[in-house]
């Protein structure tokens, strides 16, 4: 069964909100289909968006050599998708297409149009009633039509049951089992993971129902009576019953389709799609929005000065040839300049050609990782060409300290945007710079009981908030500050993203930052804040950088020294996380919502 073609239009141009443009390593086609990006990378390689001949989407697996040449991992592929051609599940992906003995052995299956599990209780909060029920039969049913085959998935997680207008549907069945990598977040895997008659499976699926019943994540301690909130039976029970310890205790996926489906007369298969037709409701698939492709990487322009790099002790100091300060990199230097040219920078329509270099250009990401300076002068310019932007950042002083926290915003469709949110427990407030220029600036405070920014009543600034340019900048530092004289890097590999704050607030919920790798670069910088009450502040900072060049995280801490002696010298800390390609909705206010 395939998914039919979203009317909205999807592209490379136009993909749908979690698939982000294709990397430079990435094909222009696998066999029959054109890809368009990327759904998801794992360690069995990357799952494409793609389009095949008559135009329907399809999710193509596409396996790297080092992972399908392991001992046997094509023969089992071949049997996960005899398997999977054979199946006959409503909320299982369907199977479309494969080459098992290509160099890179590929899996097409039907794109699912619409938000993760995980997406939807973030961003719409727990499921309830009828559609949690619809939810729970229809990743039963896909469970026990593929463990009938004789299959396992052993990657379930938040990610792998997509929330489609039509219905549940579980992705990626038989990777895990067929390559021996583990794909899922392993906070959600079973005791017991061997076990070869689908009760992982069960258990995940316990976990998983309890995290859409009351949004609570698996917290690593085993218990056979987990709390399932407001859930009535029967789901309670069973959820109950698939998280028991022992896995020949767990009901088998059949077993729990059953339980949620009486009354079928033995046609779970209809009882199913009854119960999907009659109460899968609220459940929408966000539309595809423009981003900026990822393929084509940046020139660091003609403008930007020469960077000179001396390996000094495993450390890179960083400096131009007249020692002075990186001045054309930095938009408030004398000698700043953007790469979108000034007609561009004004209209705010520079988006697809901001930044980007003519076909050839290699990233320094991709060339050289170890040359920080490069690395870091790279991202500070595709921070200056992205079209959308979401930064946060996380700001305390002092070990247990009120955290303030900020998120930046800014877009360029359907109108030039910034925002600028901060919360602080003494007042929350918002900043908002909007139209081509960025000329016309309000703000207003958000409502410290709700944190609701849907409602926020605007008046004319007086002087009060930053300027348009200094919010946009906001989001660019401490870059700017790791490409000074005197500033250190080091080039660590690839790691975990560290994404979680250590901070304890609930400001954060509702956004999502994706578990990744990225490049890990540590070392010093000096603060260039310049906060009169503070000497030279040394910050010591770790930075992640994705494939594509972006900044994904920057942590960094230090030591504020006040002049004023008689109060100890203070430490700070910051965590900065952002996320680009993802359409902002900024709702800009008309002139009758604006007070005086």
């Amino acid at each position: 069964m395939t998914s039919p073609t979203p009317t909205a239009r999807v592209d490379r141009g136009h993909l749908p909100p979690g698939v982000v443009g294709l990397g430079r390593k990435d094909p222009e086609r696998v066999g029959p289909y054109r890809t368009l990006g990327v759904i998801r990378r794992d360690a069995a390689g990357a799952t494409l968006l793609a389009e095949a001949a008559d135009g329907a989407l399809a999710s193509v697996r596409l396996l790297p050599a080092e992972v399908a040449d392991g001992p046997d991992v094509r023969a089992r592929l071949a049997a996960e998708a005899g398997r999977l051609s054979r199946a006959r599940a409503l909320c299982l992906a369907g199977y479309r297409d494969a080459d098992l003995q290509a160099a890179e052995p590929w899996l097409a299956t039907e794109y699912v149009p619409g938000r993760t599990l995980g997406e939807h209780v973030a961003e719409h909060g727990p499921l309830r009633g009828e559609t949690l029920t619809a939810l729970a039969a229809g990743t039963a049913e896909a469970l026990a039509a593929w463990h009938a085959l004789g299959g396992l998935h052993l990657a379930l997680d938040p990610s792998r049951v997509l929330l489609s207008p039509r219905g549940p549907k579980i992705v990626d069945p038989g990777i895990s089992s067929a390559t021996g990598r583990p794909l899922g977040d392993g906070r959600w895997a079973a005791p017991g993971q061997g076990a070869v008659d689908g009760s992982a499976d069960v258990f995940a699926w316990g976990l998983l129902m309890r995290y859409a019943a009351t949004g609570a994540e698996p917290s690593g301690t085993m218990t056979d009576d987990p709390a399932t909130g407001a859930v009535s039976d029967p789901l309670a029970s069973l959820i109950g019953e698939a998280s028991r310890r022992e896995p020949g205790e767990r009901p088998t996926a059949l077993r729990l389709l059953e339980e949620l489906t009486p009354g079928s007369g033995g046609d779970l298969g209809r009882a199913v799609s009854d119960l999907l037709a009659g109460s899968w409701a609220g459940v929408s698939a966000p539309e595809p929005r423009r981003v900026r492709r990822s393929r084509t990487p940046v020139v660091v322009g003609a403008a930007s000065v020469v960077l000179v790099g001396a390996l000094v002790g495993g450390l890179l100091w960083i400096g131009d040839d007249s020692g002075g300060p990186l001045g054309a990199l930095s938009p408030t230097g004398s000698g700043s300049q953007d790469t979108r040219g000034e007609e561009d920078a004004t209209s705010g329509g520079g988006s697809e050609g901001a930044g980007e270099a003519e076909e050839g250009t290699t990233l320094a990401v991709e060339s050289d990782p170890t040359d920080g300076a490069a690395v870091v002068a790279e991202a500070l310019e595709l921070v200056r060409g992205a079209s959308d932007l979401l930064y946060r950042e996380h700001f305390r002083i002092d070990e247990g300290g009120s955290p303030s926290v900020a998120v930046l915003e800014y877009t360029e469709e359907p109108v030039r945007a910034v925002r600028n949110m901060n919360y602080h427990p003494m007042g929350s407030s918002v900043s908002l710079r909007f139209g081509a220029d960025l000329a016309e600036e309000v703000e207003g405070t958000i409502d410290p009981a709700t944190g609701d920014t849907g409602n926020i009543d605007y008046h004319r600034s007086e002087g009060g908030p930053a300027t348009g340019t200094e919010l946009w900048e906001e989001a660019q530092w401490p870059l700017e500050w790791v490409l000074e004289p005197g500033a250190e890097i080091e080039y660590l590999g690839l790691s975990p993203v560290p994404h979680a704050t250590s901070f304890e607030d609930t400001i954060s919920d509702g956004l999502v930052f994706e578990a990744t790798e990225g490049h890990h670069y540590s070392g010093t910088y000096v603060d260039g804040s310049e906060r009169p009450e503070a000497r030279e502040t040394v910050v010591d900072f770790d930075l992640w950088i994705d494939d594509q060049g972006y900044p994904l995280r920057i942590d960094a801490a230090g030591v504020i020294y006040p002049e004023n002696p008689a109060h100890p010298d203070t430490a700070f800390d910051q965590e900065r996380d952002y996320i680009f390609h993802e359409p902002r909705e900024i709702h800009v206010p008309k002139g009758s919502e604006i007070g005086s």
